[in-house]
């Protein structure tokens, strides 16, 4: 799998227009950022996202995938035009489609993250999209770690986010922009909403 020789930057797999992105983390200065350490607590994992996607600039989600030992593994999806209700069939595609790449790259779980720019307080979008994620795990061969959500203050774990979490993680196992933040850049090219229903 290609890896850019530049720490933090994503790049793409060569002859994929639209797909998952490598991502080769910065040096490992710390435990969020060592591209090898699991990521088994709640607060790892927040540490980890905040140290990809700092704050928000543009409303999209991004799906971080983890292998069996909750390493992170290089790649890194991030879809554009994400509408203010999750729309059922787009979402239930886009889980179809990560289906597939759970046996092509040996994924355990995955980690959505809603970013979104605003205040750190829930809202009636964020709650649906939390849902409607979570959800994608029910009848797929993986299992939705976490769903956070990156606001302008940085990223958010609700409480109940976190309940949810770890009890989606336990039933699967049983069966343009502030150039002040170190936000990684990725491909010009993104995945949109929209072409979910036509790639998957």
């Amino acid at each position: 799998m290609p890896q850019s020789p530049v720490d933090g930057r994503r790049t793409r797999a060569p002859g994929r227009d639209a797909g998952p992105m490598t991502v080769t983390l910065a040096s490992p200065s710390s435990s969020a950022t060592d591209p090898h350490r699991p990521v088994v607590s709640d607060d790892e994992l927040l540490a980890r996202v905040e140290s990809l996607v700092p704050v928000a600039v543009r409303r999209q989600l991004w799906t971080l995938f983890l292998d069996a030992d909750q390493v992170q593994l290089p790649m890194v999806v991030p879809l554009e035009g994400i509408p203010e209700r999750p729309d059922r069939l787009a979402v239930e595609r886009w889980g179809d489609a990560l289906d597939e790449v759970v046996g092509e790259f040996g994924v355990a779980a995955v980690v959505f993250v809603l970013e979104r720019p605003g205040p750190a307080v829930d809202s009636t979008s964020d709650v649906a999209w939390r849902d409607a994620l979570t959800g994608l795990a029910a009848a797929r061969r993986y299992a939705v770690r976490a769903v956070l959500t990156c606001t302008s203050g940085g990223v958010v774990a609700p409480r109940d986010a976190r309940s949810a979490t770890a009890t989606s993680t336990a039933s699967a196992t049983a069966t343009d922009d502030d150039d002040s933040c170190s936000r990684p850049q990725s491909s010009p090219s993104r995945l949109r909403v929209s072409e979910v229903l036509t790639v998957c």
